[in-house]
């Protein structure tokens, strides 16, 4: 009988944990205000009653640095900001990758094709990836001809960033438009 093992979720949070408050245990810190302003160097019990005289926290910034840094600042909102710019930070694609099997029809490859002159068209670099399976694995040869008449089923002009080659069980080519003269 075999004994299976769950996996459960790690409580941590994902990202960098701040010590706050009562949890800086230093002798003495570098405390910086709300503005970036340097306020000095001082004890952790003395950072922490200027904070709380400001009615804020004191999160600390750089562990590393000798002595640790420390801010005075809301904590919370602090939280906030770092919970939101990890969330919305907008996708940016360099490149398009384009996959297909050996056994593509030659209606399905022109339409591919047209794809991949679409991508080039707005100014992608295009990865083409003709994969093997299984005992198509056996015959690399059908694969490289497959991709070398994707790349004959182009029409813009293009630039090779990577000429068609074998990786593991896959082919791949990688263009991009060529420089307009």
């Amino acid at each position: 009988m075999t004994n299976y093992r769950r996996r459960h979720r790690s409580t941590q949070q994902a990202g960098p944990a701040f010590r706050a408050n009562h949890q800086i245990r230093y002798p003495e810190v570098r405390v910086v205000d709300e503005e970036d302003g340097f306020v000095g160097l001082m004890s952790s019990q003395d950072a922490l009653r200027l904070a709380n005289e400001k009615e804020k926290d004191l999160v600390e910034i750089n562990p590393k640095a000798n002595p640790p840094v420390v801010k005075i600042m809301d904590y919370n909102k602090f939280k906030y900001h770092l919970q939101k710019s990890g969330t919305a930070k907008p996708k940016t694609e360099k490149d398009k990758t384009i996959r297909v099997s050996v056994r593509i029809g030659p209606h399905d490859l022109e339409v591919q094709a047209k794809k991949i002159e679409e991508f080039l068209g707005k100014g992608f670099a295009v990865k083409m990836q003709v994969q093997m399976k299984g005992r198509e694995k056996a015959y690399p040869h059908v694969a490289e001809e497959v991709i070398h008449s994707f790349i004959t089923l182009i029409t813009v002009p293009f630039a090779y960033i990577q000429e068609p080659k074998l990786v593991a069980d896959s082919y791949f080519a990688t263009v991009k438009s060529a420089p307009k003269k």
